[in-house]
């Protein structure tokens, strides 16, 4: 995990034009330097602010790269250990997840706004 940062998490969004807060996981899965993660819940940024919620979004790319990415990280800390590992036959072996809210620049987000 990350350490918690100083930032505090509204002020993450600040200067945002357009971006997405992912928040959350349904899941993921790695590949080498190679991951994709799911959100559970997420919302597009507007001009600094959270907009209109945004379904099925995953966020994808090289570990390595996306870590050397983060531009700020929050002084807010989750921390959920529900998961399940199932990698390698591993069959549902407990895994935990967590840590503070990123900034993140240049990481891929495929999703689907939520328009009515």
């Amino acid at each position: 995990w990350i350490e918690r940062g100083t930032t505090a998490v509204k002020e993450l969004f600040s200067g945002i034009k357009t971006g997405v807060y992912a928040q959350n996981w349904q899941g993921g899965m790695t590949n080498g330097e190679m991951f994709t993660f799911s959100a559970g819940e997420a919302w597009m940024i507007r001009d600094g602010e959270i907009a209109e919620p945004v379904k099925d979004v995953t966020l994808s790319g090289n570990v390595f790269k996306t870590l050397a990415n983060i531009e700020a990280i929050g002084d807010d800390f989750h921390w959920d250990e529900s998961g399940g590992c199932g990698k390698g036959g591993q069959s549902g072996l407990p895994v935990g997840c967590g840590g503070p809210s990123l900034r993140i620049r240049d990481v891929v987000v495929g999703g689907e706004a939520d328009i009515q």
